[in-house]
């Protein structure tokens, strides 16, 4: 009889923290055949290509006075090989009327603020990744880091954020130093929304303007990127010019566009990409893509990328879907 009490206490003490934890699991995975001018994606299974594969753990409780005590673990995965996991994210913070505050590794304010400018729905194939990574300017995921963004003031978002101590850079292009940081603030203005940031990131000085707008058959965005100290290929001044968009075309299909104009002493040339988007439903989509590079930049960034100063072409069909 005490066992049975203890076992059921056990249970009703687990329900109790299930109902307050509020935890939520999400996630996506994708997998794809790519084929391509380079020997290092000349036709293979691969993971991560319009996106990478991701599975998130996120819950927050409900604190005094509207505040929320907040969490979040992220790690990605290969869907394809033995690959291991890796930590994306993993922080806690509070939200309220103050706004958000983060401790630990996390999205770096200025890439995710450049991300919010691409259409292409993807972090790889064609979109602002591209540029941002040639470039260093973020490292997407930087760890040691305290993060806030601001509450929304009239359509106007702001967020900031700073490395406290030197990190490693596994999930960056560049090693994070301490002090490194970097912000990008965003307003709606009617049917344009525009956006701007800057970066420091071990000495690469960079800052980024944006543009995008719904149009109704179309959504398109722009973006300029400038850095002193270009860390992708070589430490060297560069600049790229982007537009990236979206066309819907015929029930769940949509076409995509990208193209990167850089120019430098170390990287220069230009990156194309034309994809086709078909929603099979909510969450699976079956994409098609094919991306061409020239001069020293960046040919296939994902999981299997020709990596840095690879000209050539790739094409890419897949299955993603998220959950």
């Amino acid at each position: 009889m005490r066992k049975t009490q203890m076992a059921l206490a056990a249970v009703a003490l687990v329900a109790s923290s299930a109902v307050m934890a509020d935890v939520t699991v999400s996630g996506r995975i994708d997998a794809g055949v790519q084929s391509g001018s380079s020997a290092a994606i000349n036709r293979q299974l691969t993971g991560g290509l319009l996106a990478p594969n991701f599975l998130t753990f996120s819950g927050s409780e409900d604190l005094d006075g509207g505040t929320k005590a907040i969490w979040t673990y992220s790690t990605t995965f290969s869907s394809t090989g033995y690959g291991g996991v890796t930590n994306l994210q993993s922080y806690v913070g509070l939200s309220g009327d103050f706004g958000t505050l983060k401790l630990g590794q996390q999205l770096d304010a200025m890439g995710l603020g450049i991300l919010g400018f691409d259409v292409t729905s993807g972090g790889n194939m064609g979109s602002t990744a591209t540029m941002m990574f040639m470039h260093g300017a973020s490292g997407i995921f930087h760890e040691n880091t305290i993060g806030y963004s601001a509450p929304s003031i009239a359509g106007v978002n702001v967020s900031g954020s700073y490395v406290v101590n030197n990190g490693a850079g596994a999930r960056s292009t560049t090693a994070l130093k301490q002090g490194d940081y970097s912000v990008f603030a965003s307003a709606d203005a009617g049917m344009v929304k525009l956006g701007a940031g800057a970066s420091e990131l071990n000495q690469n000085k960079s800052w980024v303007i944006a543009a995008g707008s719904d149009l109704g058959f179309a959504n398109v965005n722009i973006l300029y990127l400038d850095s002193t100290r270009a860390a992708g290929i070589a430490n060297a001044k560069a600049a790229t010019t982007g537009v990236n968009g979206k066309v819907p075309l015929t029930g769940g299909l949509a076409a995509t566009l990208g193209y990167y104009s850089t120019s430098g002493s170390a990287i220069d040339g230009s990156n194309t990409s034309v994809g086709l988007l078909y929603s099979l439903s909510k969450q699976t989509t079956v994409f098609g893509n094919f991306e061409r590079a020239t001069g020293k930049t960046l040919l296939g960034y994902g999981a299997a990328g020709a990596g840095q100063g690879t000209t050539g072409e790739i094409l890419t069909v897949g299955v993603a879907h998220s959950f």
